[in-house]
């Protein structure tokens, strides 16, 4: 039985030499399912004692990739212990390599797509504006891609493919498609200047590209925003708002709001007083103006007696109900205290007051 193992030949290798490189790789594979199980009961309960979740996710990652690369070498170290051809070496050499740089890719991708899912997503939801998910999103699929490429294209290089040509025509692909996507690559950098510059937030009201209103969506491609007065949604791209004056309404301390009464030119010097007066208490006393009142006496016509109001709605207050507050008040108290506005002439006589909502 021995002189039979050792003296019939398959392939160049005797029935001995088969039996032991099926052996070693089949010992491989043993090793690696051992390793993988130690893996799981020492070293990963050793990282889940520390303090930080690096090491945890390191050990993680790594465990598949790391005994699959054994199983590789494993199944190599069998086949070099026979008596191959020199093509069948070669490819066997060229096919390992390949396998191992494969391998190497999947533990990078791996390790980046854990890391960037434990420290950067959580920081991303946060955070009002959904901009940074999709950076993070295409940074995530791009690294991968870019490393798979790679991956392939050294692995192909050692399977002894022109790789110089495969890149000449992968250029030429991508130069058409960057002339074909030169707007949305426009927009994406839009958004990342809006990212980074940080000229308004999701729920913020802008003025921006002769639109005026509160910004519903930030994207990779184009912002949203719903009009002030329509309560329509537009969407702009955002080439177009990086490269546009960007006004933001919510910066300011308050809206400033400049009213002028015109008196009857028969209110003497105590109702022109006293009407001022009223102005400033009614202005100061409400619950959402600053405390920043300015009256004046500042005009004489044949027509009128004119004096002004000019104060500050506060920040997250309704413009349009702080408005109808102060101004039904300052009715009834022209009214108890007999100020007369102008009536005659519709010119004259009118309230005249600045940006109504």
């Amino acid at each position: 039985m021995k002189e039979y193992l050792t003296s019939k030949t398959f392939y160049g290798n005797t029935l001995f030499d088969w039996m032991l490189a099926a052996l070693i790789i089949i010992g491989a594979l043993i090793i690696g399912k051992i390793v993988y199980w130690l893996i799981g009961k020492t070293i990963k309960k050793m990282a889940s004692k520390t303090k930080t979740k690096f090491d945890d996710i390191v050990v993680d990652m790594a465990e598949e990739p790391f005994v699959f690369g054994m199983i590789i070498l494993g199944i190599w170290y069998g086949l070099k212990n026979l008596k191959l051809s020199d093509n069948a070496e070669i490819a066997v050499n060229k096919g390992t390599q390949a396998l191992l740089i494969i391998n190497i890719a999947w533990l990078i991708t791996r390790l980046f797509d854990a890391l960037i899912e434990e420290y950067l997503v959580p920081f991303a939801k946060k955070t009002r504006s959904d901009l940074d998910d999709h950076i993070i999103s295409i940074t995530r699929k791009g690294f991968k891609i870019s490393v798979w490429m790679i991956a392939i294209i050294m692995a192909l290089d050692n399977a002894g493919f022109d790789v110089y040509s495969i890149l000449a025509g992968l250029g030429i692909g991508g130069l058409a498609f960057a002339l074909a996507a030169k707007e949305s690559v426009g927009n994406f950098f839009g958004g990342i200047a809006i990212f980074l510059d940080k000229p308004f937030r999701v729920g913020d009201r802008i003025q921006t590209c002769g639109y005026d209103g509160v910004v519903t969506t930030v994207g990779i491609r184009s912002t949203r925003i719903r009009t002030r007065y329509q309560g329509r949604i537009v969407t702009i791209p955002n080439l177009m708002i990086a490269a546009s004056d960007i006004v933001n309404v919510e910066t300011e301390h308050g809206r400033q709001i400049f009213s002028v009464y015109r008196l009857t030119p028969d209110m003497n010097e105590e109702q022109i007083t006293s009407a001022m007066d009223i102005l400033k208490r009614i202005a100061k006393s409400d619950k959402d103006t600053q405390e920043k009142v300015v009256t004046g006496f500042f005009a004489i016509t044949e027509y009128s007696r004119d004096i002004m109001l000019l104060y500050w709605i506060k920040q997250n207050t309704s413009n349009l109900k702080t408005r109808t507050r102060i101004n039904l008040e300052i009715i009834k108290q022209f009214k108890s205290n007999n100020i007369e506005l102008v009536k005659a002439n519709p010119v004259h006589a009118k309230m005249d007051q600045v940006e109504l909502l």
